[in-house]
């Protein structure tokens, strides 16, 4: 970790937002088929009052200096607005998020170390700074060496892709934590490939292998041995979605299987040897597995299977059949009411604690 000087209580001035960063010329030189020509940057001021805005524990923003931010950060990739909110409730507590200038020295720095330890050139900083606005803080040399490690840990994996999707990987320890992790991945799922199941689904390393996805992982095949799905089978799903083993297993999926039972009773019994097409209905939203009900009730003469009824593009769905999203308005509203009945009278949580109680 480098240590960040606090600006000067002398200085009462604006700082400089350099909107251009992706036309740095200290980024490293890429091929000469991708090198774009550097484009004159140009400023934009975020004068900081400090006897009016200067509170105990931060700074407050005023809503013109909020909006610059959000320009600033717009304009350096970070798409989501979320993200961006976040990013601006930072620069209210740290002073490194309100100086525009050392935030592109430091993105630059990060995708510098990222060309230098693993080759990468294109990679979206703006998803990496938005999902995880600590790595501006990690020393440049000292994640060099970091990455290194990675490289060795997950041999033939495309990091730039793992990175972008986890970009909290790049402040784990990479000589004990991840090693740890992708041992008890190992003896969780013994006949699966760690790697391409990283590789896949790298959310899994920033969550407690050894307590959340254990628990995971033994709800699942509660749930699915109600389906008369074996444990072998309950791997094999994992193997082709991992999400599954950071999902709310005893909730959100529990939920969706009983939707599913509802809507074409005997689903799972029928898919129990196509543990692959059953992790696909368990991991899709809401939306698609609805079509299967709209199916039912809209064009009882169309032959579909549930799998290839959830698979089909929404595109093509809405192109094939107009009338589903009139349908699906009433449907999803009646689908809340009986979500919140059930809440409230308890039978929810009683077939969630009963999943628990047969994974114990």
């Amino acid at each position: 970790w480098k240590p960040i000087a606090p600006p000067s209580p002398q200085q009462t001035g604006g700082s400089t937002l350099w909107v251009d960063m992706r036309q740095s010329p200290q980024r490293p030189r890429r091929s000469s088929q991708s090198q774009q020509p550097l484009a004159a940057c140009y400023p934009i001021t975020l004068d900081i009052d400090l006897e009016t805005q200067v509170r105990a524990g931060g700074v407050k923003l005023t809503d013109p200096q909020k909006r610059q931010l959000d320009a600033f950060w717009v304009a350096n990739g970070v798409q989501s607005q979320s993200h961006r909110r976040g990013l601006i409730r930072r620069a209210e507590q740290q002073g490194l998020f309100r100086d525009p200038e050392r935030l592109v020295e430091r993105m630059v720095e990060l995708e510098d170390g990222l060309w230098r330890a693993l080759g990468i050139a294109e990679i979206d900083l703006g998803v990496m700074v938005g999902r995880c606005p600590k790595v501006l803080f990690f020393e440049p040399d000292f994640q060099v060496e970091r990455l290194r490690l990675l490289r060795d840990l997950l041999p033939r994996v495309n990091l730039r892709r793992v990175i972008e999707r986890n970009p909290q990987l790049l402040g784990m320890d990479m000589t004990c934590t991840l090693p740890a992790k992708m041992r008890e991945l190992s003896v969780l799922l013994p006949h699966t490939d760690v790697i391409h199941l990283i590789a896949t689904h790298p959310k899994i390393l920033s969550v407690n292998v050894g307590v959340a996805v254990s628990r995971n992982l033994a709800h699942l095949k509660a749930l699915m041995s109600q389906a008369g799905v074996v444990e072998a089978g309950v791997e094999v799903m994992v193997a082709y979605n991992p999400r599954l083993l950071t999902s709310d297993v005893c909730g959100t999926v529990r939920r969706r299987m009983a939707h599913l039972e509802r809507m074409s009773p005997g689903t799972f019994r029928r898919y129990a040897d196509k543990p692959a097409s059953m992790s696909r209905m368990l991991c899709s939203s809401e939306r698609a597995l609805d079509r299967i009900a709209f199916m039912k009730d809209a064009h009882p003469e169309t032959a579909m299977s549930e799998i290839a009824t959830v698979n089909m593009p929404a595109a093509k769905f809405i192109f094939r059949y107009p009338d589903f999203d009139s349908w699906h308005l009433v449907y999803a509203a009646q689908r809340k009411v009986e979500k919140r009945a059930a809440e409230a009278d308890g039978s929810d949580a009683a077939a969630a604690a009963a999943v628990a109680a047969a994974a114990a």
